[in-house]
């Protein structure tokens, strides 16, 4: 009789791999998805690195080019979901979530070094935390609560601030990169809004009239 030499743990370890496998969860769109969020750290040490790295290449370019490469995965897994008809609901949770992952410590990173306003990472984190908060609630009511057109305006505007920021940190201050600084804040707070509007009527609303 063959005794099996695998321990308990890699048993559920390997169920758990096979069980997501069989619902579709495990598929590109959402291996993108979480990629994005293993880049966020690579990004933070690289801007904070200060140096060159090998063949003599700037740390901010590095950090600059990885981080759009991150951004574009956020494209590349709604394509692959699309068109390999493997959208899933664990997909539409992650994504917008690994936004946040991929935008906050890198923006983080930037305040802390002055090269972004303090008030404006203050104000794309409480966007975000309270956004993230509103699809907890729609999702415990079994509601789907996807990213709207301002949300995804608002994630571009963010990538095309934060990565020119990245690469050119001299020019931080000048008043163009500082321009496009404040439209930026302006969309985010405008998405914001629009998703407290939304909430409103979606979540809340739509939960009280299904209780009467």
């Amino acid at each position: 009789m063959k005794v099996s030499t695998r321990s308990p743990r890699f048993n559920i370890i390997a169920n758990a791999y096979k069980s997501a496998v069989a619902s579709g969860n495990i598929n590109t769109a959402n291996f993108l998805t979480f990629l994005r969020m293993l880049f966020s750290p690579a990004i933070v040490l690289l801007i904070l690195y200060g140096g060159r790295l090998p063949y003599d290449v700037p740390h901010n370019l590095a950090a600059g080019l990885l981080f759009i490469l991150a951004a574009l995965t956020d494209k590349a897994d709604g394509c692959f979901a699309r068109r390999n008809n493997t959208i899933t609901e664990l997909g539409k949770f992650l994504d917008p979530l690994a936004d946040k992952i991929l935008m906050l410590p890198v923006m983080g990173t930037l305040a802390y070094l002055g090269k972004i306003p303090l008030w404006v990472f203050i104000l794309v984190t409480l966007r975000e935390l309270s956004v993230s908060l509103l699809r907890v609630i729609a999702a415990r009511k079994g509601i789907s609560f996807p990213a709207s057109w301002s949300g995804k305006i608002k994630m571009f505007s963010q990538v095309v601030v934060v990565s020119t920021i990245i690469i050119f940190p001299e020019y931080s201050n000048s008043l163009t990169v500082r321009i496009l600084v404040y439209v930026m804040a302006a969309i985010t707070l405008y998405s914001w809004v629009d998703y407290a509007l939304r909430g409103k009527l979606e979540v809340f609303q739509k939960t009280q009239r299904a209780e009467r």
